[in-house]
């Protein structure tokens, strides 16, 4: 695992990223790498293959539920 350091982080970003630590209660060290994550878009990685996963152990998760829930949806109600 690497280290890496930050400066000149705007005011603004570190406020932000302590509240959300905060919120979250989590250190601000683990709010920043999940930040860094989502947004190299590496979440979405983890989130790919969670889904086929799940999909492997439940095929009925597989089906379309936009659509499962517009066929309840009453007519017009797009």
């Amino acid at each position: 695992m690497g280290t890496l350091h930050l400066r000149n982080v705007p005011a603004d970003v570190d406020a932000a990223l302590t509240a959300e630590a905060k919120r979250q209660g989590v250190s601000k060290n683990r709010r920043a790498i999940d930040a860094l994550r989502r947004g190299l878009g590496l979440d979405q990685v983890e989130r790919s293959r969670l889904v086929e996963e799940i999909r492997r152990e439940r095929p009925e998760v597989g089906r379309d539920v936009a659509a499962l829930i517009r066929g309840e949806r009453p007519d017009g109600d797009a």
